[in-house]
């Protein structure tokens, strides 16, 4: 199993990588290892590491890897996110909450104060 990196994120978990070259007409296609200028992943192709071939396009590396080591730290980092996510979701509503109550302070100033214009110019 091989896992594939660009800038220490996970982009793919395969079981063999899909080196790629130009070809005669400046079409990306597979090729050997040994004659690769990149690697496809998900229809995007990266440089290998030192690479630049492809402008513009980030490096990837392909490193032998465990799938459940992979499977394991996701899993890790996917929990982490839902309870990051939860707090900030929590934290909205507190100041939706906060920004309500304000609202509905600043009308009821309003209302006595017109009551008290009325109150004025009536009495």
């Amino acid at each position: 199993m091989y896992a594939i990196l660009s800038n220490g994120e996970l982009l793919a978990l395969c079981e063999q990588p899909r080196y790629v070259k130009r070809n005669q007409g400046g079409i990306f296609v597979e090729a050997p290892q040994e004659q690769a200028e990149g690697i496809a992943v998900g229809g995007e192709v990266y440089n290998l590491p030192g690479g630049s071939a492809i402008p513009d396009a980030p490096e990837a590396l392909v490193q032998e890897a465990e799938a459940p080591e992979y499977v394991f730290r996701n899993r890790a980092r996917i929990i982490e996110n839902e309870e990051t996510t939860g707090a900030a979701i929590i934290a909205m509503e507190e100041a939706l909450c906060e920004m309500d109550n304000a609202s509905e302070e600043r009308l009821a100033a309003v209302e006595e104060a017109l009551c008290e214009l009325d109150s004025a110019t009536n009495g």
